[in-house]
């Protein structure tokens, strides 16, 4: 597993698959555009692999993996800086839309997160 990028702390908007095309302009879509049913999580760390994408949180207990599957890397659109959202789509057709978030992370135990340790605790519907 070769990690290609990995941002904390994230926002990070996941939509299910989207049949509305013409509506919501992928390649227009922000992390803050309101897509129906999706969900939005903030100060989270995203690791992206060439084909994986991992989204971990803060748990009670420690640094949680709480989204896990493999991307079309075809699909990528990758923005390291400026304030354009980077965004993808999976698999199995769901959106996923990310940028860094302004809160700074103090606090979070998940910068010492090690996402090699738990690559297989989540299961994967693609897999």
């Amino acid at each position: 597993m070769n990690i290609i990028y990995d941002v904390f702390p994230a926002r990070v908007r996941v939509s299910p698959p989207r049949d509305d095309d013409d509506i919501y302009k992928f390649d227009e879509l922000t992390v803050m555009t309101r897509l129906p049913a999706s969900r939005l999580v903030t100060a989270v760390r995203l690791v992206l692999t060439k084909d994986r994408v991992m989204i971990a949180g803060d748990s009670s207990s420690g640094p949680m993996l709480i989204f896990q599957e493999k991307y079309d890397p075809e699909t990528l659109h990758l923005v390291k800086k400026g304030s354009e959202s980077s965004r993808f789509k999976t698999l199995s057709g769901k959106i996923v839309i990310f940028d860094k978030d302004s809160n700074c992370g103090c606090g979070s135990r998940l910068r010492s997160w090690n996402p090699y340790r738990t690559l297989g605790s989540i299961n994967d519907p693609t897999s």
